[in-house]
C-alpha cells in the first residue's frame, strides 16, 4: 500500500463538529443539526419501498420494473 494516499485520506478534513464535543442539554440543538442529513441527502425517502419481497415482486411484475433486493447480515449500523 502507498503511503501519500493513506496520509491523504487521513488529513482530510471532517465534517465540522459542534464546539463542544459531548452532547448536552446546553449543545442539544447543534448537535441535532449536525447529524440530520440534509435535504439534498434524503431522495432515498421519496421512493415507494416495499418491506415484502412477494408483494414487490408483484408489483414489479404489474408494472414491468425491475427489482433491488438489500439483504443484510448483522447489526444494521454496521458493528459487526
Amino acid at each position: 500500500m502507498k503511503p501519500l494516499p493513506v496520509l491523504l485520506l487521513l488529513a482530510a478534513p471532517a465534517p465540522a463538529a459542534p464546539e463542544d464535543q459531548v452532547p448536552g442539554a446546553g449543545n442539544l440543538r447543534a448537535w441535532i443539526d449536525h447529524v440530520r442529513p440534509a435535504e439534498s441527502e434524503r431522495g432515498w425517502e421519496a421512493i415507494p419501498w416495499r418491506n415484502g419481497f412477494l408483494r414487490g415482486v408483484e408489483e414489479a411484475k404489474r408494472l414491468e420494473r425491475p427489482v433491488l433486493l438489500w439483504t443484510m447480515n448483522g447489526n444494521p449500523c454496521g458493528e459487526t
